[in-house]
């Protein structure tokens, strides 16, 4: 069986494909050209250069694809919005509007629980939830995915295409530096961060997420999905940092965090004097909120369970960093 990955060059790309080649698939990506690019080639893959923005590349691509897994993404660095949207937003229409013209069977788009936004007391947010409405107050990297993401919803409910959206945390693992919170930072050994204990912290470690991702990629029928994939919906920012000192050997102070929301509004004030404020006050109220998530639908319905337990994840990750 032949299948499509974008954003094979990236760190959950990477790993998707490394998964799928070992089951013997034929394994076909479409990458700039790049030296990554050169080696998933020399491993057999068929790289299809061009970007997401190149009609003709993406067609040939997703070609004969019985599922595209659709994972490129601008998430961080410097850009502008213009860049943010044409990856984010465009590239997505682009490679769901060439498989819906191609037929492919299934598209499997990576979202984010970014698409959510502040949440109302005693909220619980699912799958039903709606993303944020207010995306213009948001960071650009957000709004580009709400964007993104309301338009797959929009293919799906028009049946032009079984698209299956996954929305998972933050995600860590081998290459890709390990998350202290929503604010934080490190100073040597001392980990600062701003928020409650008792505040939920959204992981998801990216072995459980490739789990997630060739899961639902076995779907072959039916309307459109969305999940929500988090390895542990209790895990709060008190429990992520006792087992971060168990592995790691750091220290964790745990800071109030309404400094942080006086300078952002004191920075989205300077919107008055022409400066871009880069949604800092939606983004900070957003990060200090005890924000519940309910991942029970992909458990239920794919039997999908992380494998890989914290302390694991947290040490793979720090193993493959050095």
């Amino acid at each position: 069986m032949r299948v499509c990955v974008t954003g094979a060059t990236g760190f959950i790309g990477g790993a998707l494909v490394r998964r799928l080649q070992a089951q013997g698939l034929l394994v076909r990506v479409l990458a700039r050209p790049s030296a990554r690019a050169d080696q998933l080639e020399a491993r057999g893959v068929e790289v299809i250069r061009g970007d997401l923005k190149d009609r003709d590349a993406v067609e040939r691509a997703i070609e004969g694809a019985r599922v595209v897994y659709h994972l490129a993404a601008k998430v961080r660095g410097a850009g502008s919005r213009k860049d943010f949207i044409e990856t984010n937003v465009l590239g997505t229409q682009n490679v769901l509007q060439a498989c819906a013209a191609k037929g492919v069977p299934h598209v499997v788009y990576l979202s984010s629980v970014a698409v959510y936004g502040p949440a109302k007391p005693g909220m619980v947010i699912t799958e039903a939830t709606e993303c944020d409405s207010r995306s213009s107050e948001r960071n650009k990297y957000a709004q580009s995915k709400i964007e993104a993401d309301n338009f797959a919803v929009g293919m799906g409910r028009k049946a032009q295409l079984m698209v299956t959206i996954l929305r998972p945390g933050i995600v860590c693992g081998p290459g890709e530096p390990l998350r202290l919170a929503l604010l934080g930072f490190r100073v040597g050994r001392l980990n600062i961060i701003f928020g409650k204990r008792e505040q939920s912290f959204p992981f998801t470690y990216v072995e459980n997420l490739v789990d997630a991702i060739e899961l639902v990629g076995r779907r072959t029928g039916g309307a459109w999905k969305s999940y929500i994939v988090l390895d542990d919906d209790e895990l709060t920012l008190g429990a992520y940092h006792k087992a971060l000192t168990q592995v790691a050997k750091t220290l964790t102070v745990f800071l109030p965090g309404w400094p942080v929301l006086l300078a952002a509004l004191g920075v989205d004030a300077l919107r008055w004097v022409g400066w871009d404020a880069g949604g800092w006050p939606r983004e900070v109220r957003r990060a200090l909120q005890n924000r519940h998530y309910d991942s029970r639908r992909i458990r239920l319905e794919a039997g999908w369970a992380p494998k890989i337990s914290l302390e694991a994840a947290i040490e793979q990750t720090l193993q493959g960093s050095e």
